[in-house]
């Protein structure tokens, strides 16, 4: 696992962490219950405090994606989703608002932001909905 960080990025440190994470899980580079780094083994290979590592872990955990099991590490955890629909819809409605926002600063318009959220969704061959 090999992680890259834009320091000159707005996005803060221990986000970027946190979207490589999902990234790589999403790609099938990191699968259900694989041991991620020791917070000290990636602090180490990235040159970050820590404390970011850290920050960046509990809150992957708080959102269900890592499990960390005491005296073992963090794991990924079994994506069938303990979060709540509701939870669910919160998180990636704030992220795409987000993208939105940024979209009308950078005067993307609508149509083009759609096609390339559609060809997003093509690349990690997100299923159609369930039943």
């Amino acid at each position: 696992m090999q992680f890259r960080i834009d320091n000159a990025s707005g996005r803060p440190v221990y986000q970027q962490i946190m979207d490589q994470i999902k990234r790589d899980i999403a790609m099938g580079r990191l699968i259900k219950n694989e041991k991620l780094p020791t917070v000290r083994q990636l602090a180490g290979q990235i040159a970050i405090n820590p404390n970011t590592i850290a920050k960046a872990y509990r809150q992957l955990e708080q959102q269900g994606i890592i499990v960390t099991k005491a005296g073992a590490g963090a794991f990924v955890a079994n994506l069938d989703s303990s979060l709540s629909r509701s939870v669910r819809k919160k998180l990636i409605s704030e992220e795409l608002e987000r993208i939105a926002v940024d979209a009308y600063h950078m005067q993307i318009d609508r149509q083009t932001l759609l096609e390339w959220f559609d060809n997003a969704v093509v690349k990690f061959n997100l299923p159609s909905k369930k039943g």
